[in-house]
């Protein structure tokens, strides 16, 4: 069963919503598909809980004040001060629970690639979230990929590596880059001067044709 929270409706609206966040109170809306929004407010302390235990996307419960019965919602979008990151403004969207979400669930890289240690190669990250299509009480909260399998230079893991549950669909392409072990610079930088290399000693191999002919001594006539 979805945890449940409890929230009451707002009055206090627009810039006005600064004096609640001084008291302590967090601004937020419910809205949904061919639902009218809702304003509510609930104690800072309690929303902070909330983004901590459940993040974006993960299926709760808000019992509205003055409302009989709960509405089942995901929390859609977090507005956060660009400098402090503390929290502005939540949105939740209330769900159809029979009726399938979109949402993007961020990708977790875990453990620690062979190819660093023996290669010094350089992992580097990809994409970090993908699209996910489920049942809002199916819905991940994030993925977690392990890139202990990454052993080689060149090595990858994709979207397509991600294990997923049952009635879970990543609408992500599946070749799009989550983890590489890209070569490190020395060893790119020796693989190029070695192409080099080997372009110059071919420019002189081509040249040094002609010359294998003995030149004419001096007064010696030559034939057309």
């Amino acid at each position: 069963m979805p945890e449940r929270y409890a929230v009451s409706t707002r009055t206090v609206l627009g810039k006005r919503s600064k004096r609640l966040r001084r008291e302590g109170v967090l601004p937020g809306n419910i809205y949904g598909r061919g639902l009218d929004s809702v304003a509510v407010q609930l104690p800072r302390r309690e929303a902070e809980e909330l983004l901590s235990e459940h993040g974006l996307n993960s299926l709760i419960e808000l019992s509205v004040e003055g409302e009989s019965e709960e509405r089942p919602v995901v929390v859609r979008q977090v507005q956060r001060h660009p400098l402090s990151r503390e929290v502005l403004h939540l949105d939740f969207y209330q769900v159809d629970l029979a009726r399938p979400i979109q949402a993007n669930v961020p990708v977790t890289l875990l453990g620690e690639a062979p190819a660093v240690h023996t290669y010094q190669g350089i992992l580097i990250h990809g994409l970090d979230h993908v699209l996910v299509e489920a049942l809002p009480a199916e819905m991940p909260s994030h993925f977690e990929l392990s890139v202990d399998a990454l052993e080689e230079l060149d090595a990858q893991l994709t979207v397509a590596d991600l294990a997923v549950a049952e009635g879970v669909r990543i609408m992500s392409e599946p070749e799009i880059m989550l983890a590489r072990i890209a070569r490190p610079r020395i060893v790119a930088e020796d693989e190029e001067e070695d192409e080099l290399l080997e372009g110059e000693e071919g420019e002189l191999e081509e040249g040094a044709e002609g010359d294998d002919a003995p030149a004419a001594e001096d007064g010696e006539q030559t034939s057309d």
